[in-house]
């Protein structure tokens, strides 16, 4: 029956694994690496599901807007998908449409490209326009592809946390509520190649500015587009996005060590806690592993023994054992990770001692008395 049991928790314990694989990510916008296409409302706009251009944007101009956004086959470097979204501007009236890519809702309310009535937003009483967050991250990782006529004009990436209301970025630079701001991640940058160039790939790493007012985390509102500016560059220009990733920083502990002395080729059951994001999906980096480390006998880490190593990107524990080092009572153990690289909180003490004498003594008395 304890057998049965066991074997019924392990089993629940690895679906839990596999159904929240990537639940040491953190909170995460949905379909992030746009795979995921479907087809909606009665323009049958293609989008990828959670993500949105002009094709299901509201507003007293929406319907002079195009979709602006395809699914693409060009991909950026060391991805295990298959798709990439491509966003490119046009010309509405006469006036150069920026091309927009949203995991919310564009509005287009006004004729001028600066206009107040313009601005993507967080609709919150849509599950499709909104991605809920709980908690705040230290950076968004994205891949783009940038290829514009111009030198000097910048695409623009703009990630906000905000609380609990209909979120807008404004085209005019603005944003409303004002006390509903909890941090921005910004980025504008130039081309990664010229206007119907290469497909020439870069990644960009940008922190999460948190300056307030809000605290009540609630949502996230992310606004890709083709020119930084309302209304300008050139309809040659397409910006292409891949592999969206919100990073949280993470932290690594060595639990305590059940005692702190120990016998050569004794074995230690080392625990660890492990948060945060470990081996970034968008990163081409090998597996993260936590890798246990035995100083010298004066507690010196310079040269490192390895007592053993796990791959993994969450808590977990393993076992070691204590090689063959002279006596001492100053030595130390900790844990480090490979990616991202981290020396591990609470270090610890331990003695180790040589009961090889003390054996052999034993085994000739037991010898003595035999005869």
């Amino acid at each position: 029956m304890k057998r049965l049991f066991i074997g019924t928790i392990n089993l629940f314990i690895f679906n839990f694994l596999s159904i929240n694989l990537s639940a040491q990510y953190g909170p995460q916008f949905d379909n992030r690496g746009f795979e995921e296409w479907t087809t909606r409302n009665e323009k049958a706009v293609s989008e990828p599901i959670h993500w949105h251009s002009g094709g299901t944007a509201t507003g007293t101009w929406s319907g002079f807007l195009s979709n602006q956004i395809e699914q693409s086959s060009h991909t950026r470097p060391g991805t295990t998908g298959s798709k990439s979204v491509r966003v490119f501007p046009d010309s509405v009236l006469g006036i150069t449409a920026n091309g927009t890519l949203t995991n919310g809702r564009i509005n287009a309310g006004s004729m001028s490209a600066t206009g107040s009535g313009n601005y993507n937003y967080t609709q919150h009483s849509e599950s499709a326009f909104n991605t809920p967050i709980n908690q705040l991250p230290d950076s968004l990782s994205v891949w783009v592809c940038f290829r514009s006529q111009s030198t000097t004009d910048k695409a623009q990436l703009k990630a906000v946390v905000h609380g609990n209301a209909d979120y807008k970025i404004i085209a005019n630079g603005t944003e409303e509520p004002a006390n509903m701001h909890v941090a921005t991640a910004v980025s504008s940058f130039t081309r990664t190649s010229t206007a119907n160039g290469a497909y020439t790939w870069r990644r960009l790493s940008i922190p999460f500015s948190n300056n307030g007012p809000c605290t009540d985390i609630h949502y996230i509102l992310l606004a890709a587009t083709t020119n930084e500016i309302p209304g300008t560059g050139s309809t040659n220009d397409d910006l292409f996005v891949d592999d969206v990733l919100l990073i949280y920083d993470p932290t690594l502990r060595l639990e305590q060590l059940a005692s702190n002395e120990y016998a050569i080729n004794s074995t230690i059951n080392i625990h660890f806690t492990l948060t945060g994001t470990m081996s970034p999906e968008n990163l081409n980096a090998s597996a993260n592993q936590v890798i246990a480390q035995l100083s010298d006998a004066s507690g010196d880490f310079s040269n490192p023994i390895e007592l053993g190593r796990v791959t993994t990107n969450t808590s977990g524990s393993f076992t070691v054992q204590i090689p063959n080092v002279p006596e001492g009572q100053h030595y130390k153990i900790r844990v480090v990770s490979t990616n991202y690289p981290m020396i591990g909180g609470n270090i610890q003490g331990i003695s180790i001692i040589d009961n090889s004498a003390i054996d052999d003594y034993l085994v000739s008395c037991l010898v003595h008395d035999n005869f």
